[in-house]
C-alpha cells in the first residue's frame, strides 16, 4: 500500500468522523507528528490529549492497537502497547456506514398491571444483603 500522507489522513478522518476539513487536518497533523514515517508507534510517547484522540480514531477504525508482554529481569511482566494505522480503512473511499433506523412495531401490552409488580414481590426481595459476623 502507498504511504499515508497528511492529505490522505485528513480526508480519511474527515470522512469517518464527519467533521470539517480544517478540524480533520488539525487531527491529522497531530497523528502524523506522532507517527512520522512509521506505521506503528509505542503508546508511552502519548500525552493524555493525544491518547484521547487516538482512542477516538480507534473507535472509527482509523487506528488500532496491539499489545506485547515482556518479562523483566526481576520476573515482572511489562506490557507494551502499540498504535498502528488501519490502512484499508484510511485508503477506503467509502464513507462510514450509517446504522439504519429500524421501525419498531408496537409491542403487545403485558398481561399484568405494572403497579402490581412490586406488591407481588416477597419482603425478602427488598433485602439487598445481610452482614454475618463470625
Amino acid at each position: 500500500m502507498p504511504l499515508i500522507t497528511l492529505h490522505v489522513l485528513t480526508k480519511a478522518i474527515q470522512r469517518r468522523l464527519n467533521i470539517s476539513e480544517p478540524e480533520a487536518r488539525g487531527y491529522a497533523e497531530i497523528v502524523m507528528d506522532m507517527f512520522g514515517y512509521d506505521d506503528c508507534i509505542i503508546d508511552n510517547i502519548l500525552d493524555h490529549a493525544e491518547r484521547r484522540l487516538f482512542y477516538r480514531l480507534e473507535s472509527e477504525g482509523i487506528l488500532s492497537t496491539r499489545r506485547e508482554e515482556a518479562i523483566l529481569s526481576d520476573g515482572t511482566n511489562w506490557r507494551i502497547r502499540y498504535w498502528q494505522f488501519q490502512k484499508k480503512v484510511i485508503f477506503s473511499t467509502e464513507p462510514k456506514k450509517k446504522i439504519k433506523a429500524t421501525v419498531q412495531k408496537s409491542k403487545p401490552r403485558p398481561s399484568y398491571e405494572p403497579h402490581t409488580i412490586y406488591s407481588s414481590l416477597p419482603e425478602t426481595a427488598w433485602t439487598t444483603r445481610k452482614t454475618h459476623f463470625i
